[in-house]
């Protein structure tokens, strides 16, 4: 009795982990009109809605971030003060790194966990509304703006393999949101 008793709790547990580790992302979109400092985050169940936010919403400060969806949540900075070209992202006991590939270009990215090391493009260098990741090992995803010219809206075409964990999927789409959009 013991024994199937523990047997469903791992699997019970094992689903849980699984399930909170894939979230097909869908989209996102500011909650304001008017502000880029706060993000809806959306995924392919209708149920499931996340937030993406600007920590310290008063002082003008860009360089702290949080996000939270469903049960994961994490955190977003620079990883050396007043330097953009180096991100952190720590979530779920793991940390994701994002640095430009080159210096002083910020249209093209390197984001991982020093497992899973992908690449970020933006498809032109002048305008900023469409990136992808497109890797023959983990898949691919896509990001582009809903409506050509508004930076409010935003799709995501995620085909990246269950490999590819959610805080990359996060690092990624930060990093696009980031360097796409105006700071007010």
């Amino acid at each position: 009795m013991k024994n199937i008793f523990l047997f469903i709790v791992i699997h019970l547990m094992s689903f849980h982990f699984v399930y909170a580790q894939d979230f097909p992302l869908y989209g996102i979109s500011t909650q304001w009109d008017n502000s880029f400092k706060e993000w809806y985050i959306y995924t392919e169940d209708e149920e499931e809605e996340g937030e993406l936010f600007i920590r310290w919403k008063f002082t003008n400060d860009w360089s702290e971030w949080d996000y939270e969806l469903n049960d994961e949540s994490g955190a977003i900075k620079t990883k050396f003060p007043r330097d953009l070209s180096q991100w952190e992202l720590r979530g779920n006991n793991q940390i994701v790194t994002m640095k430009t590939r080159w210096m002083n270009d910020f249209t093209e990215w390197k984001i991982g966990d020093g497992t899973v090391d992908l690449i970020l493009e933006s498809r032109f260098t002048n305008q900023l509304e469409e990136w992808e990741v497109d890797d023959k090992t983990y898949g691919s995803l896509k990001i582009y703006t809903v409506y050509e010219g508004d930076l409010r809206d935003w799709a995501i075409e995620d085909n990246l393999s269950e490999e590819v964990s959610f805080e990359i999927k996060m690092a990624i789409l930060f990093t696009v949101i980031y360097q796409s959009t105006p700071k007010f």
